[in-house]
């Protein structure tokens, strides 16, 4: 016959109350289920801990505000015409004279990918994979990088109304005005989110570094192609470069943020 003792006292050696045998263990396994919640891959806070640089709210923070002082001083620039902007009309010269086609149409493409039809598929391609394995956090991040994006840009632009350059371009001059360059942000925000995201899914310090560095590359591409095809200055990309990086970095803060609160609320009182 088994002994019956190890089945009805507590583990000090006292008889347990009725009913009340296993119910100090599921109290525990509700605190450590809900830490582990917390602190999961498919969660906010375990999204950002993995994603490089993010976990790291100070070196966020310090992002944050040296891209929104770098975007404040070429604004200032370009509505002072100081020297920075006083060398756009000769360089956006220079590319209309002299700017091969090759380089043009390799710029169409970027461009292309960078509008919003481009930016629209990858996203959406992005997010069905990461919804896909349950990375419902990381996804939603990416939307209100991406959505979140237009609209800053949307707002800046009204409240410069810069002209557009007139020097010559391949393509049609959008009707919006210059500064900043939405493909710019669009280009270091969102593409520079993928790069940190493609990142976290490899194994070696190298490779993870390659695919952030190719992620913010890439973006950097697509501001290029604004200048090369002569519907921004360099300026107008140069300030875009600034603003979409600090968006992105306000973004990744404010995750961060959630992701503590979320944590404190797993933690038991």
């Amino acid at each position: 016959m088994g002994d019956v003792s190890r089945d009805s006292v507590t583990p000090g050696g006292s008889p347990a109350p009725l009913g009340e045998r296993g119910r100090g263990d599921a109290g525990g396994g509700r605190s450590t289920s809900l830490e582990a919640t917390a602190a999961s891959p498919t969660s906010l806070a375990g999204s950002l801990r993995d994603l490089p640089f993010a976990g790291s709210p100070w070196l966020v923070a310090a992002t944050l505000v040296a891209a929104l002082a770098a975007y404040a001083v070429i604004a200032a620039d370009v509505v002072e015409g100081g020297r920075l902007s006083s060398l756009d009309e000769d360089l956006s010269a220079w590319v209309a004279r002299s700017m091969p086609g090759v380089a043009e149409w390799i710029a169409r493409v970027l461009s292309w990918i960078g509008g919003w039809v481009g930016v629209s598929i990858v996203v959406a391609v992005a997010l069905v994979w990461l919804l896909r394995r349950g990375e419902t956090a990381l996804g939603g991040l990416l939307v209100v990088v991406a959505l979140g994006n237009q609209v800053v840009n949307i707002v800046t632009k009204d409240g410069y109304d810069r002209p557009r350059p007139t020097a010559g371009s391949p393509i049609d001059l959008p009707l919006s005005s210059s500064f900043p360059s939405g493909h710019a942000m669009t280009g270091i925000a969102v593409f520079g989110l993928l790069g940190l995201i493609a990142s976290r899914e490899l194994a070696s310090g190298r490779a993870r570094a390659a695919a952030l560095v190719a992620g913010f590359a890439f973006g950097a591409l697509i501001a290029a192609s604004r200048v090369v095809l002569n519907v921004h200055f360099l300026t107008d990309v140069l300030g875009g470069v600034a603003l979409g990086l600090a968006w992105l970095a306000l973004c990744l803060l404010a995750g961060t943020l959630v992701a503590a609160r979320q944590r404190g609320y797993a933690e038991p009182s």
